[in-house]
């Protein structure tokens, strides 16, 4: 909403609201995970519903609404499940265990996910891939108080192995494979003459696809090429069956490979905690990086154009002369 305000004032006031918001929920956060881990499941399930319906609220208005169809929010509500309806079973915390440390987690540094606590959607991005892992941290380690079976470990020479590694890696395989058919479903079948039929409304594929600055672009495309599945000169189109195939196939390979370490991780604390920091220090630092390299020269950019607004819309309301150039009229230069 702030990006749409042309007042310098109010920009200001904004901004400097939603960073003691966002310092706020950070130490909110920490102190229930630190001090009452046991209770943090309450905290997670308090939040994320009120985090989803402004997120979708604000997608809904700039279109990005089929985001939320994502499977890290598709990890959330198992959560969410998980702790309403099953908070005994095993089987069930251990697949959210695998979403949330898997996938979810290394999307964190993946999509640098940057922590800029003046922007509500940077934030809150922050919170719907970091919190299922710190989530699970508090019930693997600290527990609810009745689930002893959740908290064994897996012993090497025992059955409790065999069904460890089916819970920690099969069965969140299944799961997310369930997702990506939903997923499709969704897309390519119910939606899909809404979508052709409006580009403007962004999805993962069309962000991915279009984004030919991106690394992860970059990557995919040299792949192709080098396989041969794609020519030399031809690029990613989010329209074509063979870009649909490419990026659900890397998806599912990244998916996979991430959780062949959630085993590590669900036996080791250490290992858990370890992944669990590089993760959140890499939002961090790309905050920083944010702040330091874009945030000040952009900021000071947006706030001289509101001023000059402002300026050019007193002089006209004093008769003063020319009118507001459209560029001004319509000012909105996004920084988050």
């Amino acid at each position: 909403m702030r990006d749409y305000v042309k007042l310098p004032r109010v920009i200001r006031r904004i901004d400097k609201w939603s960073f003691c918001a966002g310092v706020g929920a950070l130490m909110t956060t920490q102190y229930v995970a630190t001090s009452m881990p046991e209770e943090f499941w309450k905290y997670y399930c308090v939040c994320t519903p009120l985090i989803f319906v402004a997120r979708a609220a604000y997608y809904r208005m700039i279109r990005w609404q089929y985001f939320l169809y994502d499977f890290c929010y598709f990890a959330n509500a198992a959560c969410l499940i998980f702790h309403a309806y099953a908070p005994r079973n095993v089987t069930l915390f251990r697949s959210i265990f695998a979403f949330a440390n898997g996938p979810v987690l290394v999307a964190i540094p993946m999509w640098r996910n940057s922590l800029v606590f003046h922007s509500v959607d940077k934030v809150q991005s922050v919170f719907v891939h970091a919190m299922p892992c710190l989530l699970t941290w508090c019930g693997r380690w600290y527990g609810h108080g009745d689930d002893v079976n959740r908290l064994s470990p897996m012993d090497l020479d025992s059955p409790a192995l065999y069904e460890g590694l089916r819970d920690l890696m099969v069965y969140p395989i299944f799961g997310y494979l369930t997702w990506q058919v939903l997923y499709l479903i969704k897309t390519e079948l119910l939606d899909m003459k809404k979508l052709d039929s409006d580009p403007t409304l962004m999805t993962s594929l069309r962000w991915l696809a279009g984004d030919t600055k991106s690394a992860q672009n970059r990557m995919a495309l040299k792949l192709m090429r080098h396989i041969g599945f794609f020519g030399e000169d031809e690029m990613f189109d989010a329209k074509t069956v063979k870009t649909k195939f490419v990026f659900i196939w890397i998806q599912l390979t990244y998916t996979i490979v991430t959780f062949m370490f959630i085993p590590l991780m669900y036996s080791s604390k250490t290992a858990h905690t370890a992944a669990m920091a590089i993760a959140f220090f890499s939002c961090v630092y790309n905050g920083a990086v944010y702040y330091i390299d874009v945030f000040s020269r952009k900021y000071v950019e947006r706030i001289a154009m509101a001023e000059e607004y402002e300026r050019k819309n007193a002089d006209l309301l004093s008769g003063s002369g020319a009118d507001v150039d459209d560029e001004y009229r319509e000012l909105h230069f996004p920084i988050d």
